[in-house]
C-alpha cells in the first residue's frame, strides 16, 4: 500500500515539474515578444543585447523542457 502511494506521489511530482518547466517556456515566449515590442518603441543601442538575451533565455528554457523530459 505505501509502495502505491510513494509511486503515485513520485509520478504527480515528476508531472508537475515537466508542467512547470512548460509554463516556464510559455513565459520565455511572451517575454521575447515582449522584449520586441519595446525594441520597436525604444530605440536604444542596446537593443540587439536585449534581443539576443531573450532568445537565449528562451532557448535555454526549452533546454530546461528537453532535459525534465529526459531525466524525470
Amino acid at each position: 500500500m505505501i509502495s502505491q502511494l510513494n509511486t503515485l506521489m513520485l509520478l504527480a511530482g515528476k508531472i508537475f515539474a515537466i508542467l512547470g518547466t512548460i509554463i516556464y517556456f510559455i513565459f520565455s515566449v511572451v517575454m521575447v515578444k515582449q522584449v520586441a515590442a519595446m525594441s520597436q518603441n525604444v530605440h536604444d543601442k542596446f537593443n540587439g543585447i536585449l534581443i539576443a538575451f531573450s532568445y537565449l533565455h528562451l532557448a535555454f528554457s526549452l533546454l530546461l523542457i528537453l532535459l525534465a523530459v529526459i531525466l524525470l
